[in-house]
């Protein structure tokens, strides 16, 4: 009995060991959404644990030694989590999240987030919202976020305004402060960062100090564009278009699994030409545009836990030339106003063409269920030809070349991690190599720059030197000067004025003294009482410029190069105190080597006036003996801490930040200047959430900002030019305060409004560091409205049969702004408003769907200006560049 006894129970544990491996056997699953789609990236863990996996892009999941007992826990963005217990073969359905559905997805701290989960102010629009507001360029999307203005002259010219803080300079020494990425890859030069809007997933805007999170050219905020990548599933579309101004529109792509599960490719294109909207009496038009770009994306998928994607795009520009249009002298038979036709001289040899394009290689690699491996390579190359009218009349006076070419190379690597309880964050290092030069040539014809520009100068002069004298009264001198060089207009009538030759100074000065003293004279004779030196010099100016022939044609050019290595440092990470409340810190080390050059060579045509007044053959560019470099290391720290306080789906937050825009390393002849680099701390506090079960999506956002070495641009005396010229400078303090505010309200899901407004009071301090009065004392910033805001509405009606009508109006409005630092009156644009509308219906037929719609953009033809002052400016002529007037059109989108 007893050797019965002891078999029976030998065979009860192993019976028991059986069962108990089978219950630790793998569990596997499919994870789908309720219309049966599989779902990828799902997090499934062992709850009270650290095991997990997520599920590949068929939604499978494997787990092993997982006790059949143990439970589950299944969660994805977007989705409401679910719990089951463990078997073998599990099928798992996860419910989209109703209160989730309004909030868009972003990676603003490199991990998937809701935008709502993010502790700093993030404006952010779905690929949904920018092909339903019909946003195709960049300076469209600025009308729906607060706190942000772009700018567009031309591709070739864009300026990026974040906070009142402006980012538009294309000198190739200048630094951002504003970063623009795509796809993580950094387009932020200037000349090559205006990008077509196609085929995106979404557009993340980031305001106030994200060095940490975006690099060093994120002083002030950064724009990320999120572009497409290839799906598992056979689609396409394609978007044709007409409007006014003879505008053609046509836009699409093709997803096509070549691999399925292995292998996908995704094809974009996009395509706009638009006949010019101000007619230019010298030939062809101006202000239009033409526009071609192409991108090709490839997944590849490296087993369960890998992704690479392979993105190659190039861009073609052809635009005919923008209107800088002069604010004084009017085309004939027309007026002054910005918007209406105009007359520059070169006509149709006033364009843009730009060539840009890169590719990126991004590398995403699970290595287990808490860390994850990133790379992100980057090339970008870019090369822009503009051709414009400087002073914006008939008259040949100055017309302006500039040549921009780039190069860059960038590699990040990161590794994030998340213990899927109370820590998430990332560590990583990063190198980044830019190439850029600017080359300006300038055509003038001094015939006609002289009653322009050099006639009030050589009588200013004159004026001088003979006051300094002390041998004729006051309106002795004033009398001569006006005799010798008479006001006379650049243009009557738009009919441009030429001087062929300066006045004969000599002998006008000797027939008005002999006629005083009754007896003829000699200038030697008028002026023996003067020092001999003192007479010496001004008889032998007389004498250069007395009845000289005058240039008809004078070319000269400069250059600026700028070379840029940077290596960085960065780490960023989250961590949860309590379920609610978390702490959020983070800090980037940068080493920066900069090099900047500049060359000009004497004209082969020398002027007389840049010989009298510079010493040198040029008129603008100060000659150099060569190529002359400097450069300079820069060793920098930014970072970030943030408190926040998540209830339901709301969050509270404040933070403080340390911003900075690199140094500046400009090189003249006479001298080179180093700025120091401007350095931000910035004060933030904001509320955003999700409420009344997801109808409302809120955020306020209140911030201040306080500089040091605020950088900016103005016009100074450079020796070696006869004109005032653009040069960066440290202004010194300034300060800004804000608030911003949206609210997004879903009065059904067919039936839906938003609403944004934002105040900024940017301005520069008294007193500079040192106690000194500023040059620029309680100016406000450039480009930057005080109040904005912006109302839509987005209805969608449903029709039998699947059909849907869908109205979709808008409106924005900005006070007024000052296009120049110095807040010259003239240069300004009051506040004004647009009105934007996409009407249209929609069908879907099986897998096809069919839209076609009608759109107007400023609808109310409000006649407005972009830009004033230009490079016009530095020689006392001003331009203006008149805002897009009314666009109509239709559209017809058909895919599947």
């Amino acid at each position: 009995m007893k050797l019965i006894r002891l078999v029976f129970i030998l065979l009860l544990i192993t019976c028991f060991n059986i069962t108990l491996c089978a219950q630790q056997n793998r569990i596997s699953g499919k994870i789908t959404d309720d219309k049966g789609e599989s779902l990828a990236g799902v997090s499934v863990i062992v709850k009270g644990t650290r095991t997990g996996i997520n599920s590949d892009q068929e939604g499978l999941f494997t787990l092993s030694d997982v006790k059949r007992q143990n439970i589950l826990v299944f969660s994805l963005l977007g989705y409401i989590t679910k719990e089951m217990q463990a078997n073998e073969s599990m099928q798992v359905t996860l419910q989209e999240d109703t209160q989730l559905l309004n909030e868009v997805v972003v990676t603003t701290q490199k991990r998937s987030q809701s935008n709502i989960e993010v502790p700093a102010a993030v404006s952010a629009l779905s690929g949904e919202n920018l092909t339903a507001l019909n946003i195709r360029q960049l300076d469209e999307l600025s009308e729906y976020i607060p706190g942000m203005q772009m700018q567009l002259q031309s591709p070739n010219n864009p300026g990026y305004v974040i906070r009142g803080v402006t980012s538009d300079d294309g000198d190739s020494r200048s630094q951002p402060r504003v970063s623009v990425f795509q796809d993580g890859i950094s387009i932020s030069r200037s000349r090559g960062s205006a990008v077509e809007l196609f085929d995106l997933e979404r557009i993340e805007v980031v305001k106030g100090p994200q060095g940490t999170l975006f690099g060093r050219g994120a002083e002030i905020g950064a724009l990320h564009i999120v572009r497409h990548k290839p799906v598992n599933t056979l689609g396409a579309e394609v978007t044709l278009g007409y409007g006014s101004h003879n505008q053609k529109l046509a836009s699409g792509f093709i997803n096509t699994p070549i691999v399925k599960d292995k292998l996908l490719n995704r094809f974009s294109f996009n395509y706009e030409d638009r006949d010019g909207f101000i007619k230019n009496l010298s030939g062809g038009d101006l202000n239009g545009k033409n526009t071609w770009a192409i991108r090709n994306s490839t997944r590849f998928f490296g087993g369960e836990n890998t992704i690479a994607d392979l993105i190659l795009d190039y861009q073609r520009d052809n635009y005919p030339g923008t209107s800088f249009k002069n604010g004084q002298y009017a085309p004939a038979g027309g007026n002054t106003a910005p918007n209406t036709m105009a007359d520059l001289e070169q006509g149709k040899n006033l364009y843009i063409k730009r060539n840009v394009g890169g590719a990126g290689f991004l590398i995403d690699h699970t290595i287990n269920p808490n860390w994850k491996f990133s790379s992100i390579s980057g090339f970008r190359a870019f090369d822009s030809d503009e051709s414009f009218d400087a002073d914006g009349t008939a008259a040949p006076i100055l017309w302006v070349s500039e040549k921009a070419k780039g190069t860059q190379l960038s590699q990040e690597f990161r590794f994030n991690y998340d213990n899927k309880d109370n820590f998430s964050g990332f560590v990583g290092a990063s190198y980044f190599y830019e190439n850029n030069s600017q080359e300006v040539p300038m055509r003038i014809n001094e015939q006609s720059l002289y009653p322009a520009y050099i006639s009030p100068v050589l009588k200013k002069m004159l004026t001088d030197q003979f006051a300094a004298t002390g041998f004729l009264s006051e309106e002795q001198v004033a009398g001569i000067a006006d005799m010798l060089f008479p006001s006379t207009p650049a243009l009557t009538d738009g009919k441009p004025n030429y001087v062929s030759n300066i006045p004969d100074i000599r002998t006008t000065l000797e027939q008005v003294f002999s006629a005083q003293m009754g007896m003829p004279l000699k200038l030697e004779q008028i002026f023996a009482q003067l020092p001999v030196e003192t007479q010496q010099q001004l008889i032998g100016t007389i004498d250069l410029l007395s009845n000289h022939p005058i240039n008809a044609y004078h070319e000269e050019t400069s250059k600026n190069t700028g070379v840029n290595n940077a290596a960085e440092f960065f780490a960023d990470g989250t961590y949860k105190i309590t379920s609610r409340l978390g702490i959020t810190g983070g800090i980037r080390l940068s080493y920066e080597h900069q090099k900047g050059s500049y060359e000009s060579v004497g004209s082969a045509q020398p002027s007389i006036f840049g010989q009298l007044m510079n010493q040198s053959p040029n008129l603008l560019n100060p000659v150099s003996n060569g190529k002359i470099s400097a450069s300079k290391d820069y060793f920098s720290y930014v970072g970030r801490l943030a408190l926040n306080y998540m209830f339901n789906r709301n969050n509270i937050y404040a933070s403080v930040s340390r911003g900075r825009r690199p140094g500046v390393v400009s090189v003249l002849p006479s001298e080179t200047t180093y700025l120091q680099p401007e350095i931000i701390w910035s004060y933030e506090t904001g509320i955003k959430g999700n409420v009344l079960k997801g109808r409302l999506n809120y955020d306020f956002t209140m911030f201040y900002y306080d500089w040091n070495h605020f950088q900016t641009t103005s016009l100074k005396t450079i020796e070696g030019s006869l004109t005032p010229q653009y040069q960066a400078n440290d202004a010194g303090k300034a300060h800004s305060f804000g608030i911003e505010t949206g609210l997004r309200y879903h009065f059904m899901s067919q039936l839906s409004a938003f609403a944004n407004f934002a105040y900024i009071d940017g301005k520069f301090n008294d007193e500079d560091e040192d106690g000194n009065p500023q040059e620029y004392a309680g100016n406000r910033f450039r480009l930057t409205p005080k109040q904005t805001f912006s109302l839509g509405v987005d209805a969608n009606i449903p029709l039998k049969g699947g059909q849907t009508i869908f109205i979709r109006p808008a409106y924005s409005y900005k006070s007024k702004v000052y296009f120049e630092d110095d807040n010259t009156e003239l240069l300004s644009q009051k506040g004004y408003g647009l009105f934007n509308y996409t009407a249209g219906i929609g069908f879907k037929m099986n897998k096809m769907y069919c839209e076609i719609s009608t759109y107007g953009k400023n609808a109310f033809d409000k006649k407005y200006i972009i830009d004033a002052g230009n490079s016009g400016n530095t020689i006392g002529m001003p331009t203006f560049i008149g805002g897009s007037p009314s666009q109509y059109g239709v559209q017809i989108k058909v895919g599947f």
